[in-house]
């Protein structure tokens, strides 16, 4: 477990949350779904702040936007907060923050998930021709 974890970890201690394993880091959920921290390459830890003046004051105290590479070119995720290195010797700032992360995350999307369909099912059935009316037996 690297030190970037249990950091994070204590710093959401008593917040409900579930940490899962993604992308070679780890994320962590706020019971609504939304992601709102995670561990991410280098070991770093970011953020995710969607209120606008959360981010500005996190990157006013060192932060900066998380920048990966993708598709060939740098990726910024404008959201996505890297966490002060002076964070990590102060869990009572650490924990507030994420508590505030936390507070702010955003809820899951659901997805709408459309119904199979099986391609005898895919055509509309054509109505049964209707029958003769029957002539009586003599």
């Amino acid at each position: 477990m690297s030190r970037s974890f249990e950091l994070l970890s204590d710093a959401c201690a008593g917040l409900p949350h579930t940490p899962r394993k993604m992308f070679g880091g780890h994320g962590f959920f706020a019971p609504n779904g939304g992601m709102f921290a995670a561990i991410v390459t280098d070991d770093e830890v970011i953020l995710k702040l969607a209120d606008e003046a959360a981010r500005t004051e996190l990157i006013a105290a060192g932060g900066h936007p998380w920048v990966y590479e993708g598709k060939g070119q740098a990726m910024t995720m404008k959201e996505w907060i890297v966490v002060p290195d002076g964070f990590y010797d102060d869990p009572e700032l650490f924990s507030a923050w994420a508590k505030r992360a936390h507070r702010l995350a955003p809820p899951k999307l659901a997805t709408r998930k459309k119904p199979a369909v099986s391609k005898g099912l895919a055509t509309a059935k054509k109505p049964a021709a209707k029958k003769a009316p029957r002539k009586p037996r003599r």
